[in-house]
């Protein structure tokens, strides 16, 4: 399958990847007390694992509009220790027990340590790139000035999909929902990985903003993926994560489209449940399911999905055609496909 390339590119540069993200933590030695309290902590939760997506299409974009791959590799770890601070603090937000099948940091350590390592990962993004020998410092201001963006649009998306969810929000529109996804998971999950790359290797301003849209496309169509596998994916698969965003009554865009398409009965009913948030239970949250699955908003969401794939990937015709090119629009199919 076409879509195979990018996940045989994850695979073959995935250990150079953790390599450098674990060279960053490794100044004090195991049983110091910097160890022990904030880089093991911070060193076990990246030796979990994980698919390294943003580190690998920084170096994808620097490839493909003629760099060298080797220079995205400082803006591409700084993004993944934002990732790493974005999952440990989500996690104690969210009162999370499991991460990628292991018990939570702040389950393990308790909250103020796991939100110090967090912190200390988000200081980290900065001063990867400003320490990185192999790039001119205007080349680095413009990757800080990415990266700026990419937090705050970050911080501004959590806001809203916590903030809906809080003050009671009901009437939102699918906008409303790419919107949000666009600053929660598009510009640091897409956008920025790409940007990044696209500067460091000397990209024009066309090929810049090409890959930019693509990733902002494509990095949506993740998003919802991820929504769908919530509801969709069975349980052992997701583990965690399974009928979470149900469970918090996070407001998808299958949640959106079901407010609108329900009938008024089922409309209420549907209030009714959302507004239990986390007293819900398993059979109340499988309701809801069902519910977004009859009217439709479940179909709904993954032809949205579908179309901005599609979207997204004829933005590359403005890259030149490179073996790196083609693993960027086989990384969309992934997102599209993944099962997890």
């Amino acid at each position: 399958m076409a879509d195979d390339l990018f996940v045989d590119y994850l695979v073959s540069v995935s250990p150079l990847i953790d390599e450098n993200l674990h060279r960053y933590l490794s100044g004090f030695p195991e049983g110091s007390a910097r160890h022990r309290y904030l880089y093991g902590i911070l060193d076990e939760f990246i030796a979990r694992g994980g698919k390294r997506t943003r580190p690998a299409m920084a170096m994808l974009a620097c490839e493909a509009v003629g760099g060298d791959a080797k220079l995205a590799m400082s803006g591409g770890s700084a993004i993944e220790f934002f990732h790493v601070a974005a999952l440990i603090h989500d996690d104690i937000m969210d009162a999370s027990l499991l991460r990628r099948g292991q018990k939570c940091a702040h389950i393990l350590h308790g909250v103020p340590l796991a939100i110090n390592a967090g912190d200390y990962a988000l200081g980290l993004v900065c001063t990867i790139v400003v320490r990185d020998p192999l790039l001119g410092d205007a080349t680095k201001l413009a990757v800080l000035d990415v990266i700026g963006e990419m937090s705050a649009r970050t911080v501004e998306g959590q806001a809203l999909d916590v903030g809906w969810v809080r003050e009671d929000i009901y009437d939102l529109t699918p906008d409303d929902y790419l919107d949000m996804a666009l600053g929660k998971t598009g510009f640091y999950s897409g956008i920025a990985p790409l940007k990044v790359g696209a500067i460091v290797g000397g990209a024009t301003l066309e090929e810049t903003r090409a890959l930019e849209g693509f990733g902002k496309d494509s990095s949506i169509a993740f998003q919802i993926q991820d929504d769908l596998l919530n509801i969709l994916g069975d349980e052992e698969t997701m583990g965690k994560d399974y009928l979470t965003d149900v469970i918090e009554s996070k407001r998808t865009l299958m949640v959106i489209h079901c407010l609108a398409a329900a009938d008024p009965g089922d409309r209420e009913r549907l209030v009714g449940l959302l507004r239990l948030k986390h007293k819900k239970s398993r059979e109340e949250a499988a309701e809801i399911v069902d519910m977004m699955t009859r009217y439709g908003s479940v179909d709904y969401a993954r032809t949205v999905a579908r179309d901005l794939i599609m979207e997204g990937r004829a933005y590359l015709s403005a890259v030149p055609e490179s073996p790196a090119r083609d693993i960027l629009a086989s990384m969309a199919g992934y997102f599209l496909e993944r099962e997890k």
